[in-house]
């Protein structure tokens, strides 16, 4: 976890309301297997988030997402030895920006330049394999995604708004939010308003968009209206002077 502990999200509250979730669903035999991988996941996770964090000046767009896959191949966008994926591919930001981003540290580091920080609604990394649940196959749940709605409303106060104070202290005046998948932003933008109106991110949930396209990629055209046309001019200038 993170050294600096006054930053540090504790987990076994997280741990406790899972654990209820599971005891809920009649599935405790599979919480003892997949806690083991999810507190594990959870810790890696939450410190390559702050140590993005930590680099950051001010923040300036926040892009919504659901979870991260994780997984044995540990995919997380803040992960810099796994590639850029369909999430956020070098080459969307390279159309915002102009200019070619040639590594995955490379678009990191325009990120952190440019102020946008990525932000998921869930604390818990579920997947198809890890774990018995996961975010879009609910089958094992007694009521599908409504379930899964519930779990992460649990974990608002102890794990998103904790990220929003954060965000809070950096945040810009015209700080912009956007989800990154139209479905995330249908399941869980009433869920996650309230915190929004309360740290003052949004002052409407009218201004919160989605970057999405059918297909799954992400919508250049729709970043490109999201992300200030003058912060990615600094980015391309700094690129041009770096090469």
């Amino acid at each position: 976890m993170s050294t600096n502990k006054t930053r540090t999200i504790n987990f076994e509250g997280l741990k406790e309301i899972l654990r209820d979730f599971y005891e809920n669903n009649e599935l405790e035999d599979s919480f003892k297997k997949d806690i083991i991988y999810l507190e594990k996941a959870f810790d890696e996770i939450y410190e390559l988030w702050i140590i993005n964090f930590d680099q950051m000046k001010e923040i300036k767009y926040i892009m919504i997402a659901e979870a991260p896959l994780w997984g044995r191949e540990k995919k997380y966008i803040y992960n810099p030895a796994t590639n850029n994926s369909q999430f956020f591919f070098r080459s969307d930001l390279e159309y915002v920006a102009g200019e070619k981003i040639l590594t995955k540290e490379q678009f990191l580091k325009a990120c952190i330049k440019i102020g946008l920080i990525f932000l998921d609604i869930s604390p818990y990394p579920l997947n198809q394999i890890d774990t018995v649940i996961n975010y879009r196959n609910t089958k094992n749940l007694t009521k599908g995604l409504p379930k899964i709605q519930y779990l992460i409303q649990l974990t608002l106060h102890d794990y998103f708004e904790k990220k929003l104070e954060l965000i809070s202290n950096k945040k810009s005046n015209g700080i912009k939010i956007f989800f990154r998948y139209q479905r995330v932003k249908e399941n869980f933008e009433d869920l996650i308003i309230p915190a929004l109106l309360k740290h003052e991110i949004i002052q409407s949930k009218y201004e919160m968009g989605e970057v999405s396209k059918a297909g799954g990629g992400i919508d250049r055209l729709k970043l490109s209206k999201r992300l200030n046309s003058c912060e990615i001019k600094v980015l391309r200038n700094n690129m041009i002077k770096q090469q």
